[in-house]
């Protein structure tokens, strides 16, 4: 009897899931919301196209392929339209004066929340504006100005280690990225708990950057998870056990544990520290409002640490590569630094703030290499009426982003847009057909990066130190790993581009 049980079950099963999944398709495709959003076939019925181009890493370049086929708006999942207009950018993010901001979609949240303690760029939107308080003093211009002085001697040593190298390298190619990864988390170690790691000393990463990494890589997978089986499902927290691979796990918890450790330390000294760090202006805020738990404050050091270093790091690489990999504007944003810096004590963010070249240089890498390659989620209200995005009415619960690769990249953008063409920033009658506003890295509105002031602050410092200290070359055997043409195929993105190896030659600028 328990045989036949079995096959009737199995029968039924066999027999009502196929019928019940072309039903699906049916209506996802006909009676659907979104069905007259130009986009595939395959993509309107199921989630799965996007999923498996996100896990393997090139998703950047299949939306973006999308894009290029279907227009400046794409169905790419049944539930999912992806954008690339600069007008999109500003219905989705920006400051919306008569509704709401639109919420982070619960697709997007997941890998980084720790037992209700969100990191600020996750938050949901009662304790976003909270956080946000609490935070936006230290990263304000005016305090991370007053950081220079820290920035500026991790970045000096910086100089100094490479330099060494190229004394005993014998013309051997460096390779770039790691260096910079290098500074980067001394940097930002400094800044939020009034230490840097030690990796410009020790010529190596830390524990916290391999963590990192496998923590991004977690995130992905739990967004895979979310996407196949809805948000915070029995089913996708099932399927999340067994589809994320236990090193990534682990590497999400040990970048927990080691923010933890950290910031524990941190606050034994509390107010009394001599240093003015981050955590120093958190807990002085935290000490008459109140505004957040240890255990926020601990996620969102985590956070900052992983954007401070991983996303400044792809920014200082793509950017350097950008240069060297085009000797005309190499020649030009050397000139201008070198011509505005004598010597080492010149390079301060008050000379070399308004350097054009050198700003329209860094937003030009930013418009093709951003570290961020996604559409950053958002859901119109699931109970409200639906909005209008770029022209478009779009109903109510629907999950919808600029996809950041695809408008970095399209001919509805940009004149030229695979060629690195920083003077598209500086002479605009040259480009009248670009628009510039479609790039932006940092997103903006509400929720816009909280680091953007610090971030450009040490790029334009960082490439400033490099370019007039050093000589530098491409080393052009290694440099087809970024080819941009061939849409980054050798390059995988998982959220954030993993970096291929920089490798260059360095000579130090002899001077009087």
């Amino acid at each position: 009897m328990a045989v036949f049980n079995t096959y009737i079950v199995g029968v039924t099963l066999g027999t009502v899931l196929p019928i019940w999944a072309v039903v699906v398709a049916i209506y996802r495709y006909y009676f659907h919301p979104l069905r007259n959003f130009p986009g595939p076939i395959t993509n309107a019925v199921s989630g799965l196209p996007t999923v498996v181009n996100l896990i393997s890493g090139g998703q950047h370049a299949y939306i973006k392929r999308l894009h290029d086929r279907y227009g400046a708006v794409v169905r790419i999942a049944p539930n999912e339209l992806s954008f690339l207009s600069p007008g999109a950018w500003e219905d989705i993010y920006g400051f919306r004066s008569h509704d709401e901001p639109l919420e982070k979609d619960p697709i997007w949240i997941g890998a980084l929340v720790n037992d209700g303690a969100h990191p600020m760029p996750y938050a949901p939107r009662q304790d976003h504006g909270r956080l946000r308080r609490a935070f936006s003093h230290p990263f304000s211009n005016t305090s991370v100005l007053q950081q220079e002085s820290i920035i500026q001697s991790h970045l000096r040593k910086l100089v100094w280690r490479l330099g060494e190298l190229a004394d005993a390298s014998q013309s051997r190619p460096i390779n770039l990225k790691d260096w910079y990864l290098f500074v980067t988390l001394d940097v930002i170690g400094d800044l939020c708990f009034g230490a840097p790691f030690g990796c410009l000393d020790k010529g190596t990463g830390t524990e916290w950057s391999r963590s990192l990494m496998k923590a991004i890589r977690c995130a992905v997978y739990d967004q895979a998870s979310r996407r196949i089986a809805g948000p915070g499902t029995w089913l996708q927290k099932k399927m999340a056990s067994y589809l994320i691979p236990q090193e990534y796990q682990d590497g999400k918890m040990k970048h927990f544990l080691n923010s933890r450790e950290k910031v524990e330390e941190r606050l034994k000294y509390g107010l009394e520290s001599e240093k003015r760090d981050f955590i120093y202006y958190v807990l002085r805020s935290n000490e008459a409002k109140k505004l957040l738990t240890p255990l926020e404050i601990i996620v969102n050091s985590s956070a900052f640490v992983a954007a401070g270093s991983d996303n400044t790091t792809t920014a200082l690489t793509v950017i350097t590569y950008c240069v060297l990999a085009n000797p005309e504007a190499q020649a030009k944003v050397v000139a201008e630094i070198r011509g505005r810096v004598e010597t080492a004590d010149d390079i301060t963010w008050a000379n070399i703030k308004d350097l054009p070249y050198l700003g329209a240089v860094i937003s030009e890498g930013l418009r093709l290499y951003g570290p961020i390659t996604v559409g950053l989620l958002r859901q119109v209200n699931p109970a409200g009426k639906g909005i209008v995005i770029d022209g478009n009415y779009v109903p109510p619960g629907t999950t919808v982003s600029v996809h950041l690769w695809s408008a970095g990249h399209s001919k509805l953008n940009w004149t030229r847009p695979e060629e690195f063409l920083p003077e598209r920033w500086l002479n605009p009658d040259q480009f009248p057909h670009d628009r510039l506003q479609a790039s932006q890295p940092f997103s903006l509105g509400p929720r816009g990066c909280i680091g953007k002031n610090l971030s450009l602050i040490e790029l334009r410092l960082a490439l400033c130190y490099i370019f007039w200290a050093f000589d530098v070359e491409l080393d052009r055997e290694s440099a087809w790993k970024w080819d941009i043409a061939g849409e980054m195929k050798n390059i995988t993105t998982y959220l954030t581009i993993e970096r291929p190896d920089l490798m260059a030659t360095l000579r130090r600028v002899e001077r009087g």
